[in-house]
Formats: structure tokens, sequence, C-alpha cells
């Protein structure tokens, strides 16, 4: 099955019209706990009533992430999604994109997607003696992308921890995103020996930066479903 009909599966099977949803801001979980109702689900969008608590909405804004739980057959669930649309007539609604796969109550994972993104990495590694410094600077692109992190191919083992610093150039006429990045793997492929997996994983990054990156795969996403 491909990366957008994972998508759009995920949605169809784990969420539906009128599952009541509880809702807390991202960048803050020790907010109070809102209360929304699913009212529709398109495009792999959901469009969610207003969320609530003891009538007070809450204050929302453009490209926001928001986490929401809520229970799928007696079964605790839980995703986080950008804030897409807000809308006030005729009822106060809001429209959420997906930003990761939605899961039982556990460690998430991001919607990911194979995508040829032009990135730059660049860095120290420790070298073959222990106290050997190696520089680093790559330019590449990557074989897959999400709001988590990226992997790329590459000729040598980067060392699991390496801290690094990357910038990626989203086809969004935006300014080139600049992250720092931990390495998480660099695993040898089968397939190609002399080519090593590795996996990096975003340390720091903005709102507006993520908002770019959930957008993205969103719209990548929805052109696989559509020929």
């Amino acid at each position: 099955m491909s990366v957008s009909q994972d998508f759009m599966e995920d949605i169809k099977n784990y969420i539906t019209i009128n599952d009541i949803l509880q809702v807390r801001v991202l960048e803050n979980l020790d907010t109070a706990t809102y209360y929304s109702r699913v009212n529709d689900i398109s495009e792999g969008r959901l469009v969610i009533a207003w969320p609530t608590h003891r009538r007070i909405r809450l204050l929302v804004h453009r490209d926001q992430i928001l986490e929401f739980h809520y229970f799928h057959d007696e079964v605790p669930h839980e995703f986080s999604g950008l804030v897409d649309e807000m809308s006030t007539e005729p009822l106060p609604e809001i429209t959420i994109i997906l930003s990761n796969i939605i899961t039982r109550v556990q460690r998430r994972q991001n919607f990911r997607i194979k995508a040829m993104i032009p990135v730059e990495i660049t860095g120290t590694i420790k070298g073959p003696r222990d106290d050997s410094i190696i520089p680093l600077n790559i330019r590449t692109v990557t074989c897959d992308f999400s709001a988590g992190g990226i992997a790329i191919r590459y000729s040598k083992m980067i060392p699991e921890g390496s801290l690094l610093e990357i910038k990626l150039s989203l086809p969004d006429n935006a300014p080139v995103i600049k992250l720092p990045c931990c390495v998480v793997y660099s695993e040898n492929q089968e397939d190609q020996r002399s080519t090593y997996r590795t996996g990096i994983r975003y340390l720091a990054i903005t709102e507006s930066e993520r908002a770019r990156i959930v957008r993205y795969v969103y719209q990548t996403q929805l052109k696989g479903l559509h020929p």
C-alpha cells in the first residue's frame, strides 16, 4: 500500500464523524483540556467543532499544532494536527491537517513520504581515533521526509548521536529551513553495500517551519491519491 493510501486508510479506519475529541495545545500540554467533535472528513482533513472548555473557546491560530486524544472502539487513540482553516459561520469550526499517523496511545509516528528534497548537512563527527574530529559537509537529497526528521543515503556511516545542522530547500518559494539535528541511525543497505541509510531527527523546529513541512507532506500525499 502506498503512503498516500496509508494516509487515507488511517483516517477512514480510525476516526469517524461525531467522534468526541480531547484537544490540547502541543507546545503547552499543561493547559486545560478542551473538547470537540468531528463534524466532517474531507480530502484527508478533519473539520471539527471549535474546541471549548466550560463554554470558552480555545485560542488558536492558523498553522498551530494541536494534540488530540479520543476513544475508538473503546481504545484510546491519539494524533496531532495542524490548524489549516478557521471559520465562525454558520458554525464555529476548525479544519485540521493530520501531521502524524493515528495510533493507540503510544509513541507516535509522523507521516513519512518518499521525496527528494535538496539538503545541505554540516557538522563534525568522531574520527577513527578517539581524539580525532572530522568535519562534515554534505550536499544531497532526502530519500524520505516527515515533520519529525529526514533520511538520506550516504557513502559513509555517520555515528549515531552525531549533532548536525541541516538546510532544507522545500519547493514552496519560501526561505531555506535551517535546523539543528541528531543522527538516530546509520545502517548499511543490503542492496547497496557501499551506501548507508542515515536517519536524522530534528532537535528544534519553529511552529512556522513545522507548518511548512506538514503542508508539503499533506499536498504530496494528495497528489498520490489523484493521478
